[in-house]
């Protein structure tokens, strides 16, 4: 794989009518995708076959994953193992991304 430099600043595409996931790399091996997200949206609650990890790039907001919550702000990291029910929730406008690895 060559060099691939992603300037996540230039994709700050918030929207009004729910969290519309950016990728940024779809490959058999991992999945990276970014989510802008505005105060109050959420990403209802799923399950993924593969391990998720959250990176918070910018904002606060609330992490669940199966009966556990979380508090997630800038710079936080989240694992999150494979089968598990996950959902986010903005408290402000947060920008996340999202590592898929099966």
């Amino acid at each position: 794989m060559a060099l691939h430099i992603v300037e996540t600043d230039g994709l700050k595409a918030f929207s009004q009518d729910g969290v519309r996931p950016r990728r940024l790399l779809d490959t058999d091996n991992v999945h990276v995708l970014l989510l802008n997200l505005e105060a109050g949206q959420s990403v209802a609650p799923c399950q993924m076959s593969a391990v998720v990890l959250y990176y918070i790039i910018e904002g606060q907001g609330a992490l669940r994953v199966m009966d556990e919550q979380g508090r997630l702000q800038t710079g936080s990291l989240v694992i999150v193992p494979a089968g598990a029910v996950r959902s986010i929730l903005a408290g402000t406008r947060m920008r996340v991304l999202a590592v898929q690895v099966p």
